[in-house]
């Protein structure tokens, strides 16, 4: 997942017409923003408790403390609220992420991988509940182009960690893959197993399958 897995435009004709999620307005004042905050987290705890599916915008509302008036000043429609609920939780994994990778800057790419593997899934394993949730939920609002580009995205941020690496890799390939074993390893953990999950285990399975890559690869340093 990722935060600009899915678009988020402005309101005009254009967009009036399109199934693309729409932002009407970003908040500017402090009290519009914790607004806007209120209802990104009540959708996120009405998502838990009832699906996407039975979500509705007076209950996300309702649970926020603010007027049904006051959600669509911000959000064209819950797809919209469901985009930027999805973005904001992906970019704090993204932010962990990139500060986990400046931290092991010039350690062997095994080293690089195993930080950074082992910072994502301490944060989605922990929280598998919620992890699955946004997971299914961004299944329903996103597009296959939208998909393609936050997964190029993912895939963009583990090259750009793996170059601060020495020695550095130098293979594009080796990015993709270690993306798509840890992605492909913890979505079907969180599809297919019940909470509460053995964490140290999993990690231990996903590191045992990239470090098995990364040394026939020729690049576990």
């Amino acid at each position: 997942m990722d935060s600009r897995g899915v678009r988020i435009r402005r309101v005009d004709k254009a967009s009036e017409a399109s199934s693309e999620p729409m932002l009407r307005r970003r908040p500017r004042q402090s009290r519009a923003r914790a607004s806007a905050r209120a209802l990104q987290e009540s959708f996120v705890q009405v998502l838990l408790e009832r699906g996407y599916r039975g979500i509705t915008v007076r209950e996300v509302a309702l649970v926020a403390g603010v007027s049904v008036g006051t959600f669509y000043e911000y959000f064209g429609d819950l797809r919209a609220l469901a985009a930027v609920s999805i973005a904001v939780n992906v970019k704090a994994l993204e932010r962990e992420l990139r500060g986990v990778a400046a931290r092991a800057r010039g350690e062997p790419p095994l080293a690089v991988v195993a930080a950074m593997s082992g910072a994502m899934s301490a944060r989605v394993l922990g929280a598998p509940v919620r992890w699955r949730a946004l997971l299914q939920l961004e299944r329903e609002v996103s597009t296959p182009a939208a998909y393609r580009r936050q997964y190029a995205y993912w895939v963009d941020l583990w090259r750009e960690a793996l170059d601060m690496a020495v020695p550095q890799p130098h293979s594009a390939a080796l990015a993709h893959m270690v993306h798509a074993i840890t992605y492909g390893w913890l979505s079907q953990c969180l599809l297919t197993l019940e909470p509460p999950l053995d964490t140290a285990a999993l990690q231990a399975q996903l590191h045992t399958a990239l470090f098995g890559y990364l040394e026939r690869a020729g690049t576990a340093g």
